[in-house]
């Protein structure tokens, strides 16, 4: 009997001795975005990679991330958060009702993702009527879609924004036929651009730097040149007060992790261009640059 309690108590003693730590990486929208697949990719690798910590792939939507970021707070140690550029515009629009970017860092800039503009109704810019009315979908207010939706509707007096959860629910809008067009990614919309598809949908240009197979850039295409610098950044965030001997470790794994193929592969999907390698001397000079260029591209905006 003793030895059987010996045995028992070693066991147990093994086990604890090979638990993980748990790391949430908690995606502030919903679970169907084509970029959740970067993100799960990553946890998987990560665990694959090492013993020490157990990295959890997990949703928590609502307030352009804001809910995502206050739940990082609250556990510094244990979540880690992911979110896009909107984590640094929502501040600047909503500031009584926001979180605060100067409580957090970067512990892992992933990669940076061009919009398109897509339509099941027009094909062209030209064939889209200045004096209806107009609808254009966006994954929420204080977004970095908002901020291309109020570009867009510049042009277009009678257009209406309609936010909604996410770019996938914004996409489901313009299938549905709810709303003429919505902001999102190109690995969204990808499949109903092939041959045979259910729906037909038409990339009506896109924002940031880089063509996409073929498709023009907006600011070509008679919008503002702000449409430009309003691709959106994806990336994971620490809250400042994880201690520094945890945040060099966890770093370390998921610069590692994002190497791997099945990381990359999930980037190209969505014509995400990969920035997980920089150095970690210029991830500060990168956060404050990020902080300054969407506090210049939100000025003005009003949101009445």
């Amino acid at each position: 009997m003793k030895k059987l309690l010996l045995m028992a108590a070693l066991s147990m003693l093994a086990m604890t001795s090979h638990a993980r730590e748990t790391v949430t990486l908690l995606y502030s929208w919903t679970a169907a975005d084509n970029a959740a697949n970067f993100y799960r990719a990553l946890a998987d690798e990560a665990n694959r990679i090492q013993d020490q910590y157990q990295f959890l792939f997990d949703t928590r939507p609502g307030a352009g991330g804001t809910v995502a970021a206050n739940q990082t707070l609250q556990n510094p140690n244990s979540i880690l958060w992911i979110n896009s550029s909107a984590g640094f515009i929502r501040p600047n629009l909503f500031p009584r009702d926001s979180h605060n970017m100067e409580n957090f860092r970067s512990i892992l800039p992933m990669c940076v993702s061009p919009f398109v503009i897509v339509s099941n109704r027009y094909s062209s810019w030209r064939d889209v009527p200045r004096d209806a009315k107009l609808s254009i979908g966006m994954s929420g207010l204080g977004t970095t879609t908002h901020l291309v939706s109020i570009q867009i509707a510049k042009n277009f007096p009678n257009m209406t924004i309609v936010p909604f959860k996410s770019t996938s629910e914004a996409l489901l809008g313009v299938l549905s036929g709810n709303v003429d067009f919505s902001v999102g990614f190109h690995g969204d919309s990808e499949q109903y651009t092939r041959p045979g598809a259910v729906k037909t949908i038409y990339w009506l240009g896109q924002t940031g730097r880089e063509s996409i197979k073929g498709t023009q850039l907006l600011s070509n295409q008679g919008f503002s040149r702000e449409l430009v610098d309003m691709s959106t950044p994806q990336q994971i965030f620490a809250g400042k007060t994880m201690s520094d001997a945890r945040f060099r470790e966890v770093r370390k794994i998921l610069v590692e992790a994002s190497r791997a193929k099945t990381v990359r592969d999930a980037n190209a999907a969505d014509n995400c261009v990969p920035n997980n390698q920089m150095p970690d001397d210029q991830l500060d000079t990168w956060f404050n640059s990020q902080v300054l260029q969407w506090r210049r591209l939100t000025q003005g905006v009003k949101l009445d």
